[in-house]
């Protein structure tokens, strides 16, 4: 990388950095107010940013109360409660293992003592060991059952009650559990012997208890959801909507915007001194000299060597800067929606003056920069930089010049699908809908109106070939070119079919076809000066040389180049093409002359039959050279036969070649190959001889 070009990142850098260091995100001014209930607001205030508007404590408690005393308890079913009902019934039938020996009263006396109350027929039921020990077993099997169904509180209101089972809560039916009443009667009626039920039935008293019962950890846990889910928040407002107009009452509800103002603010973007600034812009001048330098690195691998040139060079980190401008103003001065950036500019301004693909790569960077200075805020950006592929596509596909309508409906249209999967990804309301729509018309136009006012001017000051200024070129109501066709015919005949074999060539080898065909139209321009004096225009200019010495002849020939970049400069044409001018025919012998010189035993300098050059640079100049001499030298044959043309082609690449003319060429010898082949069919289509259709 030449060094002037590092000054120039350098300095874009630099402003870049200053840029961020006095518009920096971070660089906020606190607001403060100090309105109070029912005092008159002395003027309007507006949000600076977006916030949210939170609730006032005692409402936000009553709402949260409101919330948790509506949920209902959540239950679980107890296994401490089904062992003790196993214990019970355990320790019962103990007294009669126990006190065997005993009379039915000494049996009773023990049980109410300890709790138990049985009848005296049932307990005389259960001193019988068979029978005992069967009732046992039956009330041990059935418990377990009715326990793990689950047995509800009495006082149980509602029709479904919620279950906790393994860190789940469950909705059963109160139908599907056993009220404890239900569950004493299931137990008896499950009991087949008629005489033992009473006595089931009073076991079951003692034995049976509620076992659901209240999951306190699981229902605070419920309760706490229902307490998150009540909103901090009444709404959010807008950046730049009204919080209060001047001499506007005081309200609690404006008081409430006010109050929720300041505590937002004091954890948005919070203000940094200036040396956390500089530092701040430091990193950003690092990201930004790599962020170019990388850029420029990609253009001299994958572009053709001129789009790294320091004209362009210029335009790039001016486009650059244009976007950051661009964002300043509309985001800290005019503090308007982010939306309303003219972010196409830019970007569409380097695809015209380099090519479509550049641009793509530039709109990326661009996005970059913008969010940056946006407080790394993607979201705008990038719907912008979506739509700017739209624009970036009618470029693409130009085919006239000045051609701004389409390039403003494909951004329209592009911004009108974006914002549409946005809003539908982001559930935005219509409202918010068709306002992002009005403000990505306005970029969009706004955009289009930069680029008409600022590309004539980029394109004239630094002389570039861009594609509006080739296009226009073309058109042959073009003054050099209408003046070619009225003056120099011949010439301008030649030129066109230059044209069209110099732009198959070049498409089919990846160079600039547009370029070429451009360089082909005006390569001979020179010949204005004196068309008389060449065979195409004039069939008797070989009587005017033979009356001039060879090597005024000569002198007459070669002036034919520099008169055209005269003409060139003149009219303002393009470097790029000024350039194909200048070596279409490269270093080359006018041999005509040269040959005339010594048959006629001239003494002359042998200089003098040579054009001054340089030799061929560029593939386009290279692909003209070609085209010129093939069209010149197989128009001049008697047998146009595929054969005869296919030897002119040969015969031309290979007399170039030993004649240093593609030295300095980056054209390969697959290329040229490819060339020939390209030049082949249009030079047949040209010069293919016509039938003979009899007479009649």
């Amino acid at each position: 990388m030449k060094l002037h070009k590092i000054h120039l990142i350098l300095l874009a850098s630099i402003i870049i950095a200053l840029l961020y260091f006095f518009f920096s995100p971070y660089r906020i001014v606190s607001h403060t107010y100090d309105l109070k209930l029912g005092e008159i607001a002395e003027k309007d205030i507006n949000a600076p940013f977006d916030f949210y508007v939170f609730k006032n404590k005692e409402s936000l408690e009553v709402e949260q109360k409101a919330a948790v005393s509506k949920v209902q308890p959540i239950y679980k079913i107890s296994e401490n409660l089904k062992f003790n009902a196993q214990k019970n019934l355990d320790f019962v039938f103990q007294h009669f293992i126990l006190n065997n020996d005993l009379e039915i009263q000494q049996i009773n006396r023990k049980l109410r003592q300890n709790g138990y109350k049985l009848s005296i027929t049932n307990i005389g039921l259960l001193i019988n060991d068979s029978r005992r020990i069967r009732i046992y077993n039956f009330l041990s099997e059935k418990i377990t059952k009715i326990f793990g169904v689950g047995i509800y509180p009495d006082n149980y209101r509602y029709q479904e009650i919620k279950i906790s089972k393994s860190n789940r809560i469950i909705n059963y039916g109160i139908n599907r559990l056993y009220s404890l009443e239900e569950a004493r009667n299931k137990l008896v009626n499950w009991h087949t012997i008629q005489d033992e039920k009473q006595l089931i039935r009073e076991l079951a008293d003692i034995i049976l208890i509620e076992n659901i019962i209240v999951d306190q950890e699981m229902t605070d846990i419920e309760k706490g959801k229902a307490k998150e889910k009540v909103s901090l928040t009444l709404g959010k407002i807008q950046k730049n909507e009204r919080i209060i107009g001047k001499n506007q009452k005081v309200t609690s509800i404006e008081l409430l915007k006010l109050q929720s103002l300041l505590k937002t603010q004091k954890n948005h973007h919070p203000t940094r001194d200036n040396i956390q600034l500089a530092l701040s812009s430091s990193g950003l001048f690092l990201l930004s000299m790599l962020i170019m330098i990388f850029f420029d690195y990609i253009l001299i691998l994958f572009f053709p060597s001129n789009f790294s040139s320091i004209p362009r060079m210029i335009i790039i980190l001016s486009s650059i800067i244009l976007s950051i401008i661009l964002t300043i103003f509309v985001n800290n001065i005019l503090t308007i929606p982010s939306l309303l950036i003219p972010f196409s500019l830019s970007v569409l301004l380097i695809a015209l003056v380099f090519n479509p693909h550049i641009g793509i790569l530039f709109n990326f960077i661009t996005l970059i920069f913008v969010s940056i200075f946006l407080n790394w805020s993607f979201t705008n950006p990038m719907i912008l930089c979506i739509t700017t592929f739209g624009g970036i596509l009618a470029i693409k596909h130009m085919k006239k010049k000045q051609e701004f309508y389409p390039i403003t409906i494909y951004l329209l249209i592009s911004f009108l699908a974006v914002n549409t999967a946005v809003s539908l990804i982001k559930f935005e309301s219509i409202t918010i809908y068709f306002w992002h729509l009005l403000w990505g018309i306005i970029s969009s136009i706004t955009s289009v109106v930069g680029l008409i006012l600022l590309t004539p001017f980029v394109e004239r000051k630094l002389n570039l070939a861009t594609k509006q200024i080739l296009l226009e070129l073309l058109d042959f109501d073009s003054e050099l070119l209408k003046k070619m066709a009225t003056v120099a015919p011949g010439t301008y005949h030649h030129s066109l079919i230059v044209g069209n074999l110099a732009e198959s060539a070049a498409e089919a080898i990846g160079a600039n076809h547009l370029l070429a065909r451009v360089g082909s139209y005006y390569h001979d321009i020179g010949k204005l000066e004196n068309p008389q004096l060449f065979i195409e225009n004039n069939p008797d200019a070989t009587i005017l040389h033979d009356k001039m010495m060879a090597t005024e002849s000569a002198l007459l020939i070669r002036n034919h180049i520099s008169d055209g970049l005269a003409l060139a400069r003149k009219h303002n044409l393009p470097k790029s093409v000024i350039e194909i001018i200048q070596q279409h025919h490269g270093t080359g012998q006018i041999k005509y002359f040269y040959n005339k010189a010594i048959e006629t035993n001239l003494d002359f300098d042998e200089d003098q039959f040579y054009y001054a050059g340089p030799k061929a640079l560029t593939k386009e100049s290279s692909v003209v050279m070609i085209a010129d001499i093939v069209e010149s030298t197989t128009k001049s044959l008697d047998d146009f036969s595929e054969k005869r043309i296919k030897k002119v082609l040969d015969d031309t690449i290979h007399n170039l070649i030993n004649e240093g003319q593609l030295d300095e060429s980056p054209l390969t010898l697959k290329e040229l190959e490819k060339i020939k082949t390209y030049m082949l069919p249009i030079l047949m289509g040209v010069y293919r001889k016509r039938l003979e259709y009899p007479e009649n």
